[in-house]
């Protein structure tokens, strides 16, 4: 029985390991309500391709890959973009936050395109992002974790991804951030089960 369980546990994180390769940077807000995660890992040369893993409540995400380069082990080389349509949480709020994480290196394949990941996403009123880049976690890549903020909360966001460079893996996360009085609505409601607990 002991060998069984620690033969599942090893299946169970080799696979782990392989879907999750470059999902290095799991937000804490993943899974919560209101959120969206979804995976492509371009295995295959389809240019539509549904995500390797998806949690998205409102709908599936559609992927279109526009290049005239092509597919080849494993990665697509761009000259166009990568077109992102994620359906999320409908009702207006003030937040969006968006985690974009891309595995990606230069192709030096187009002279009028730069050699590095462009992110444009819509719709919104104001945006704030930033980028923090690791060449450590897969080698010969670089992988990219974007931090975005887009106010208010679409009803789905569009996200394109341009430039000279080989895309190998992508990950999204998405959620909607309530109003700060839905928030101290939660805090009050969790204190109150605290209190009736201790009676």
């Amino acid at each position: 029985m002991e060998k069984l369980a620690f033969l599942c546990m090893v299946v169970t994180l080799t696979a782990g390991s392989m879907a999750f390769a470059d999902d290095v940077a799991i937000p804490t807000w993943r899974y919560a309500n209101g959120s969206t995660y979804q995976v492509w890992e371009f295995s295959d040369d389809n240019s539509t391709p549904v995500p390797d893993v998806v949690y998205n409540p409102y709908g599936d995400p559609l992927l279109q890959v526009n290049t005239s380069y092509g597919w080849e082990a494993g990665a697509w080389a761009l000259s166009g973009e990568i077109d992102i349509l994620i359906p999320n949480f409908p009702e207006i709020r003030p937040e969006k936050w968006i985690q974009i994480q891309l595995t990606w290196k230069a192709a030096d394949n187009d002279p009028f395109l730069l050699d590095d990941p462009l992110i444009a996403i819509g719709p919104f009123d104001s945006m704030t992002i930033s980028r923090y880049d690791d060449d450590q976690i897969v080698p010969g890549c670089i992988h990219s974790i974007y931090d975005i903020v887009i106010r208010p909360n679409p009803a789905e966001e569009w996200i394109a991804i341009k430039g000279d460079i080989w895309v190998d893996e992508l990950v999204i996360d998405t959620i909607c951030v309530p109003e700060p009085a839905t928030i101290c609505l939660f805090g009050l409601g969790a204190l109150t089960l605290l209190r009736k607990r201790r009676a």
